[in-house]
């Protein structure tokens, strides 16, 4: 860090993400130095504000002097004295940007909002916590990781108190050292959440000047075995679903192998909510069909329960009208019995999410009277908000939900059943053809993610992988090479986002071109 001088300015640096409420926090820093009479300066730079992207603050601040200091508008690496992130990917950004030192206090919230990168691939894009602490403890050596909302809804607080408890904090720490009562003026102030904030601000700052501020709280997930499982999902079914769940469950664990016992207790009961347990049983009438190949078994058990429950109109109005979705939201936001909770939804359906379930042949009805006055049709969003706590929004959304019920005569759900036959089909030639790639084929069925378009480049990368995939794989087997280890690659590589298929199969092409191309032992 540069040298100290007499009067050197405070340097602040936060990284937050869009929605976060990065703007109020460096606003109650910016208002509360004031007030306490020293002369600070901000600047954001804002990135996707609005999409949850990167937002970067940073505050310089000088004791009131004689004369106005001259300030930076811009951090420098290694020359910060205080790094202050609101999700624990940001402090990962800034460590990442060289911002961090040994006398750099650093004060990150642990809670995983996912960033827009992290949540752009289709899976295996979220970055591991345990990288950025072992990083932050390395590069500083006054640390404080810790999960606001959590330690906010502990204490009885708001969970939007969360940037008061951080706020506390970092007034508090070495950087600063101040008193309160000008940042509580700033907070009362800004008149958002009052009372609240003020508790959560004295929560961070008391628990900083105590020591007892946790220099590492994380919240972990809890792992929870099958039976563990079992008993909570039937705890969210309707009493006759639930006595059906678990018949059901009971008789498939004595005909399959216990391994999939955990893939079982989630699949039985997604299917039974999304539609009832005779369409669960079809289910396991599906899966049976492998009794005796328990690799590709474990796939296809997996990856068909997550397709048979595809999220069309009714699930989403479903999932948007449950009760514990109420109680949650009203649970994070710490409602107390006199507040009232208003939820709207903003939706943007596209025709095929409406046509959707309408019987095939008026579906193809709309499609084509659709197409021929707009050839963009099917790209249309037809944007829409629905105030899902009012009497009228909330029967407007069940109504939408309650047409599950013809939902197993619906066009989409033909379009679903045909792709399954494709995909199901596949993998039965190959345990014919190859039997070491048929775990690959059923495999496969991870590619099948999303809705609408993105759904439609995961059907069309699926369909790639199985045609022409899985025959180079069986080249380069012939060739002398890991066709398993390629497989799950090439997997690997069209899974982070749809429409990769492509890029997967470029891939396997690269491969059996270098094992052909190779000179002989």
């Amino acid at each position: 860090m540069a040298e100290e001088t007499r009067n050197r300015s405070i340097r602040v640096l936060i990284g937050t993400v869009g929605g976060q409420g990065g703007g109020v926090l460096s606003d109650w820093l910016v208002r509360g130095l004031l007030n306490a009479g020293w002369q600070p300066q901000s600047i954001g730079l804002l990135g996707l504000s609005q999409r949850a992207g990167t937002v970067i603050y940073y505050i310089e601040a000088n004791q009131e002097g004689d004369t106005p200091p001259i300030l930076s508008p811009f951090a420098v690496p290694g020359d910060v004295d205080l790094i202050l992130a609101q999700e624990f990917l940001e402090l990962g950004r800034l460590l990442q940007g060289g911002f961090a030192a040994k006398d750099c206090s650093i004060i990150a919230n642990t809670y995983r909002y996912l960033g827009t990168l992290e949540k752009m691939p289709a899976e295996g894009g979220i970055f591991s916590s345990e990288e950025i602490r072992n990083a932050a403890e390395t590069l500083s050596d006054n640390t404080w990781l810790f999960h606001a909302q959590n330690m906010v809804t502990e204490a009885g607080l708001s969970y939007l108190s969360s940037n008061a408890i951080l706020m506390g904090a970092v007034i508090a720490s070495p950087a600063f050292g101040l008193p309160a009562e000008p940042f509580h003026q700033a907070i009362r102030d800004a008149g958002s959440n009052v009372e609240d904030n003020l508790k959560a601000f004295d929560l961070g700052y008391q628990m900083m000047r105590d020591g007892t501020l946790p220099r590492a709280y994380f919240k972990k997930a809890e792992v929870k075995d099958w039976q563990q499982m079992t008993d909570e999902r039937a705890a969210k079914l309707p009493a006759a679903k639930a006595r059906q769940y678990r018949v059901l469950l009971e008789k498939a664990q004595q005909t399959l192998p216990a391994a999939l016992n955990q893939t079982l207790a989630e699949a039985l009961y997604q299917l039974i909510d999304f539609q009832h347990a005779d369409y669960a049983q079809s289910y396991l009438d599906l899966i049976a069909e492998f009794d005796n190949d328990e690799a590709v078994q474990a796939a296809y058990a997996q990856h068909l329960a997550l397709w048979l429950t595809y999220e069309d109109s009714p699930r989403v109005a479903q999932i948007k009208t449950k009760p514990s979705r109420f109680t949650e939201i009203a649970k994070e936001h710490g409602l107390k019995a006199d507040q009232k909770m208003v939820v709207e939804d903003y939706l943007a359906p596209d025709p095929q999410q409406i046509y959707g379930i309408f019987p095939p042949a008026l579906a193809e009805l709309v499609r084509r009277i659709g197409n021929r006055i707009n050839p963009n049709f099917e790209k249309i969003a037809l944007e829409m908000k629905i105030k899902t706590s009012s009497l009228h929004g909330y029967y407007i959304m069940r109504l939408v939900a309650w047409s599950r019920h013809f939902r197993l005569h619906s066009w989409r759900h033909q379009q679903e059943l045909k792709e399954i036959s494709v995909w199901q089909q596949a993998i039965r030639d190959w345990r014919e053809q190859a039997p070491e790639l048929a775990p690959l084929a059923a495999d496969a069925g991870r590619l099948i993610k999303g809705y609408g378009r993105v759904r439609d480049l995961a059907v069309a990368d699926l369909n790639l992988f199985l045609i022409d995939g899985l025959p180079l794989l069986k080249d380069i087997s012939a060739t002398g090479g890991d066709a398993l280890a390629s497989g799950k690659n090439a997997l690997a590589t069209i899974a982070a986002e749809a429409g990769k298929g492509p890029a997967g199969l470029t891939f396997l092409q690269a491969e059996l071109e270098s094992l052909t191309q190779a000179p002989a032992a």
